[in-house]
């Protein structure tokens, strides 16, 4: 019996230390944290993100600690490297930062030695766009449709045609998600998915391909059909204020005669 105690109480340190590492070391797009850290100054926020920003940090709480703060920060690392978090904290204030100690982070890479960008994405965009939920969504479609062909078989027909899964546009599938997002239920993982989605999709809609990542994605966000809702969403990522007067159907214009079932620019 206290051979199997020791036991489980190794295992458990080993996955507490191990846990730990992921926390602070973790891979590109995957979330680090640093907890209940004490910084010196006036409060502090992450800054907002720009076109060649490595890094994404939040400040998820914070703690009067006497003259100073203890802070909860989030990370997420948008390529592999060593940084130094308190690059990317500005005061509420706007004062200096300069009194900061360094806060040094790894963002381990997934990528084999060697590769520097990702392999290239597969053909066809329903994975990228939710993966189960989008199927799931899309059979349920199906199987309404069916039913509603079993219901009214042998009817006179109408002169409206009743709607079916293959009516289904791009924007039709995006609504829902960009809801979530409009009212603060999605998880920061799912911006980041949502978010590499679009991006994909204007790089090759746009024919930018050969360019780097960078330089294409300040393309796509000064482009006047992919900028509005690409901007709205890093607005909704970094800016926990939610603005309520946000039109989704005018974001979505862009998206509206793309069909649900292809992303492959027609000619």
């Amino acid at each position: 019996m206290k051979i199997a105690i020791a036991w489980m109480i190794m295992v458990c340190t080993c996955t507490s230390v191990l846990y730990a590492e992921d926390r602070l070391d973790p891979t590109v797009g995957a979330e680090g944290f640093i907890e209940q850290i004490k910084l010196p100054g006036p409060e502090l926020t992450g800054k907002p993100i720009g076109p060649d920003s490595p890094m994404v940090v939040r400040v998820t709480n914070i703690f009067p600690h006497g003259d100073a703060f203890r802070y909860d920060i989030q990370f997420h690392g948008l390529e592999p490297g060593n940084f130094d978090l308190r690059e990317f904290l500005i005061r509420k204030d706007g004062s200096s930062t300069e009194d900061l100690p360094k806060i040094p982070v790894r963002v381990k890479s997934l990528l084999p030695p060697g590769q520097i960008e990702p392999n290239a994405l597969n053909q066809g965009w329903l994975p990228r766009l939710g993966g189960y939920k989008v199927l799931a969504t899309l059979a349920a479609m199906a199987w309404f449709a069916v039913l509603l062909a079993l219901i009214f078989a042998g009817r006179k027909p109408k002169h409206k045609e009743t709607p079916t899964a293959a009516t289904l546009t791009l924007a039709d599938l995006l609504k829902p998600r960009l809801q979530e997002a409009a009212d603060n239920k999605m998880e920061p993982a799912q911006y980041a998915e949502l978010e590499r989605m679009l991006f994909a999709f204007w790089r090759k809609r746009l024919q930018l391909e050969t360019d780097s990542p960078e330089a294409a994605l300040q393309k796509i966000h000064t482009h006047p059909e992919s900028g509005p809702l690409m901007k709205q969403l890093e607005q909704w990522m970094h800016n926990p204020a939610r603005d309520n007067a946000v039109n989704l159907s005018q974001l979505l214009v862009p998206y509206q005669n793309l069909p649900a079932d292809s992303v492959e620019p027609k000619s």
